[in-house]
């Protein structure tokens, strides 16, 4: 919640406002007015931890795969399968891309390089 949001919402109730007039003036829900001019202390939010990608574990391999032989996204997946990773081809489709773009930028530096020193 922003700032003094909160105890502008408590004010506004005590000054006789209802809940769907304080609603409209902060762009909130009805409900969420109602929660907040009720709440005797400000809301605390807490954010959770991102969750490890399922494709986490196997990134090495896909790396490997990637520098043995200019595999496509869907065999790659294919591979991934028989090693038993259940994550989806998007999310390989995705990895992949990334991939393929960081070793074409890697390979120009190198290829800069190589004709600058000759």
């Amino acid at each position: 919640m922003k700032g003094n949001l909160w105890m502008e919402i408590r004010n506004e109730r005590k000054k006789g406002l209802s809940y769907t007039e304080i609603a409209r003036k902060h762009h909130i829900n009805p409900r969420a007015a109602k929660k907040y001019a009720q709440s005797d202390t400000k809301p605390v939010y807490t954010l959770t931890a991102p969750k490890p990608s399922k494709l986490a574990p196997y990134k090495h391999l896909i790396d490997m795969w990637m520098e043995e032989a200019p595999y496509s996204a869907v065999r790659l997946h294919e591979k991934l399968m028989e090693q038993g990773c259940d994550c989806k081809y998007t999310i390989v489709r995705q990895y992949v891309a990334t991939r393929k773009a960081n070793l074409s930028d890697t390979l120009v530096e190198i290829l800069k390089k190589f004709c600058m020193t000759t």
